[in-house]
Parts: C-alpha cells; structure tokens; sequence
C-alpha cells in the first residue's frame, strides 16, 4: 500500500504561512524574473488564473480584484519542505521525496490508515502552517488519482483511500485519460486516436496492444490502474538532458549582457552535471525575442552540436556555448529568452578513454570549487558578470533562512 502526501497550493500557501493577512486572498505567485504564474491560491483560481500564465496578461485582472503578487520565493518553498519532509520520516518508516510539495510512504495494508493520515494531516497543519492533501491505493498511479479527488472534494477531508476495484472505478471512469499520471500531453492525442479517452478505457485495453502501440510504459499504466503495482521496480531514470533557460525581463540587446547571462547558465548547468556524477557529450544555445511584442520580427534560433570530448569543466563549456551566441546574435533585435541545454550525458564511471583523448577524469578544480560554492562562499568565474540581470520586484521576506527577515511579535 501507498500514501501520497501532496502540499496544496504550496508556494502560495507558503506565502500565507507568515502573513495571515493575506489568508483568504486572491494571491499568485511568479516565476523567475516575475514572467509567469507558478502557484495560485483558491481565490486566484476562480478567478480564472492560469497556470503559466505570463503574468503581463492577467496583471489587470489581478489588480482589480486587489490580489497579492509574489516574486518566487525559493528558499522559503526549500525550507517548509524540508521540515514538512522531516514530520513524515518521523511519522512513517519509509518515505520517498518526489518533488518540493510530494512524498510517498510504503506502508503494509494490514490496516486502515485513514484514521492516521488523518491524525499526520493535523500534526503537518500545526507544525507548518501547510495544508496536505492523502491519496491512499495499491499502486502510485491510484494514488494520484486519490490525491487529487481528496483535493477537489471536500467532502474526503484532504484524505482518500482506494483500496478496492470497486471505489476506484468509477473514478477511473470519470477520469480523462489526459489526466492519468504518466500520460501526459504527448501520449494522450495518441491514446484519443486509438479510441482511448478515459482511464477506465486505458485499464481496459489489452496489455499486448498497448505494448505494441506504446511500449512498456503503456502496459505498466495499464497494470498500475488495474492494482498491480509496478512501478517501484524500476531503476531510477537516468537523466537525458540539462537544460537552464530563463525569461529576460526586460529584454536586452547588448551582447556582452546576453553574453554574461549564457555564462550564469552554463555555470548553473555544469554544477548539476558534476552533481549527477555526469558528464556532457553536447550543448545547444537557444535564443529568441518576444513572441507577445513584434509577431513580424519575432527571431527565434537555437544551435549546437557534439563537443569535442566529454566534459564537466565549465570552463569548456562556457568557451563552446559563447562561440555559438556569436552565431545566433543578430544585432538590432530585443532578446527576450536565452538558455543552454546538454545532452548526450554519460556518467563518469562508464566513460572511456581514447587515443585522442585519453585524459576523461573529473575536473579537480571544478570539484573544489563545488565544494567552496556549498560551504557558503560565493565564488564563480568572472565571465558571468558582477550583477544579476533579474528582477524580482514582488519579494517577500525569507522568514526561516535569513536573521533580519524572522518576525518579529509585539510585546504588548
């Protein structure tokens, strides 16, 4: 058996944590650079807020209903995670952090666990200020699909467990089929084509006829919504690509600007390809103006290709990336995006050396500054500028990580 713990609403609900001021509110909050929404609360939905909204689009509308905007907020989110994460492992034997706001916990199905998510429902809501929401079913997949409807209806009290084929089929049927975990906005047209439209029809069909249209990954969807857990025998994926990529506010035509934000990015990737114990075989830079402002001269470009040899060094790295900006600049034109993305990643311990390369091993000046960057020194190349091009005019205090931002009570 699984429980799924899900924060609802969770950057915003972290913003609400410290200002009950703003509890109750139309509040949103934004992404890097204030360029689109990322976190909505209730209010902010019904009033129709998207999702990744560019936040230019929905300003009037947000200003009018007098709703809080907020700058993300990051190592606030990173901090109630963690000490949300904390309460589970002192609550539970084996818990698996799956994203900021999400964790699983395998537990036996010997009794009935609703009573006590209840109970850690209550003790996360003390203890953080952060409304969770439990799935509880056999296999991850029902377990979403828990979650979600004990999020959306309020009569399950944030907590639903599915624990038969009889409770879970009718949601199964109610459920389009976009919407099962794992689907996604690629397989679903294709599942649609086929006459699949529901999750119901998708644990229906055939497991040899959704391996021969949609591999492995189609049969094991199925076998998850039928009960049969399969997913934990998975190895963990191995990551394909890194990609950092990031909305220029207000947009930049010099190059040495776009220059100096391509090597913030490239620094930034190769740290979480030595992280990952990897190294890249690729790198592609990506450029483009405003698809909102001036649909006529809309510029959009990417280049790139095979590097020479494997590296992690982000000098290397940074050298490549600039000489391919050079390419795609073309003067006169307002960029509004630029990123650098690596791919053909191989890990370390599988790389080979060559005549022509003989020498594969890890940078060791990398490595020490990695580790001077996570003991708290802020020590980075000078190619990426003395100043950070980004705005994040909505900030709010970082209430649990920095001294002069914890609150402060009256005395009276």
């Amino acid at each position: 058996m699984y429980l799924l713990f899900d924060c609802n609403n969770f950057f915003a609900s972290c913003e609400q944590v410290f200002r009950p001021d703003w509890r109750r509110r139309p509040l949103v909050v934004l992404s890097n650079n204030d360029g689109c929404v990322v976190s909505r609360s209730q209010e902010a939905k019904a009033l129709g807020i998207a999702m990744g909204e560019p936040f230019f689009k929905c300003r009037e509308r947000l200003e009018a209903a007098q709703a809080v905007v907020c700058s993300a907020n990051f190592p606030l989110y990173s901090d109630l995670s963690e000490r949300i994460m904390m309460l589970l492992e002192e609550a539970l034997p084996t818990v698996q952090q799956y994203s900021i706001d999400e964790a699983f916990a395998r537990v036996d199905d010997s009794r009935d666990w609703v009573p006590f998510c209840r109970e850690l429902r209550a003790a996360i809501r003390r203890g953080t200020g952060v409304t969770v929401s439990v799935g509880i079913a056999p296999t991850r997949t029902l377990c979403k699909l828990a979650n979600e409807t004990a999020k959306h209806t309020p009569q399950y009290e944030g907590v639903l467990a599915l624990t038969s084929p009889e409770q879970w089929e009718p949601l199964l049927a109610a459920t389009p089929v976009g919407d099962v975990w794992g689907v996604g906005r690629r397989l679903a047209p294709r599942m649609k084509s086929l006459g699949i439209h529901t999750a119901a029809g998708l644990a229906a069909c055939g497991l040899h006829y959704l391996r021969k249209h949609f591999g492995v990954h189609g049969e094991r969807l199925a076998l998850e919504l039928n009960g049969t857990s399969c997913l934990d025998a998975e190895d963990p994926p191995v990551r394909q690509q890194i990609m950092v990529s990031r909305s220029l506010k207000e947009g930049v035509r010099d190059f040495n600007s776009l220059r100096e934000s391509l090597c913030r990015f490239v620094e930034k990737a190769a740290r979480i390809l030595r992280n990952e114990g990897m190294m890249a075989g690729a790198l592609y830079v990506l450029l483009r103006t405003s698809c909102y402002r001036d649909e006529q001269n809309f510029y959009s470009a990417n280049q790139g290709g095979a590097l020479p040899c494997l590296t992690d060094d982000t000098r290397e790295l940074t050298h490549y990336a600039a000489a391919l900006l050079e390419n795609l600049y073309r003067p006169g034109l307002e960029y509004k995006k630029i990123g650098v993305l690596f791919t053909s990643l191989e890990k370390i311990e599988h790389i080979q050396p060559t005549f022509e390369h003989p020498n594969v091993a890890p940078s060791k000046l990398m490595a020490v500054l990695d580790k001077l960057q996570q003991a708290g020194h802020n020590i980075h190349f000078a190619n990426r500028g003395a100043t950070e091009p980004w705005h994040r005019s909505f900030a709010s205090r970082a209430y649990t990580s920095r001294w002069e931002d914890i609150p402060e009570t009256s005395r009276r």
